[in-house]
């Protein structure tokens, strides 16, 4: 499971170092080579391998006469790379990808279990900037979670 924030930078080529910690994690517990991809609330999602197959069994067992499933393929797919980690640690993230969720010089790498989010430093403090929420908020959203039928986080 992927844990933790990072901050780093990206250089002129579109690399970025990939934590020691993340990168030890891949190597012991995955396959290579990573799948960057787009996400949600405009960041990127890197995979290991072995857990994209899962996402793309899961993709094409979906109803494809549905137009929201194929806008979901479409937006997933059209800008998907798999990269490796260099000898020096860093991964490369497309034009295309960089563009997409508007990265610039410096990114956060946030462990999020089963995937890493890579975000634009800035845009990543303006997301938490508007939804950090505070124990009231948080225990709301608690209570929303349960009301979905999410009972517990805890073993």
């Amino acid at each position: 499971m992927f844990r933790g924030t990072y901050h780093n930078s990206v250089d002129d080529k579109g690399r970025t170092v990939l934590p020691a910690r993340l990168r030890e994690q891949i190597h012991k517990e995955h396959e290579t080579p990573l799948v960057l991809t787009l996400g949600f609330d405009k960041c990127l999602y890197l995979y290991p391998l072995d857990v994209w197959k899962k996402i793309e069994e899961k993709l094409s067992s979906l109803d494809s006469l549905s137009a929201e499933v194929r806008l979901l393929q479409r937006t997933l797919l059209r800008a998907t790379d798999e990269i490796q980690i260099d000898s020096q640690g860093r991964i490369m993230i497309s034009p295309i990808l960089r563009k997409e969720a508007g990265i610039a010089k410096s990114v956060m790498i946030v462990g999020m279990l089963q995937h890493i989010e890579i975000w634009d430093k800035d845009q990543y403090e303006n997301y938490h900037a508007q939804t950090n929420p505070s124990t009231q908020s948080l225990e709301l959203l608690g209570q929303k979670l349960s009301d979905k039928g999410i009972q517990s986080i805890s073993l």
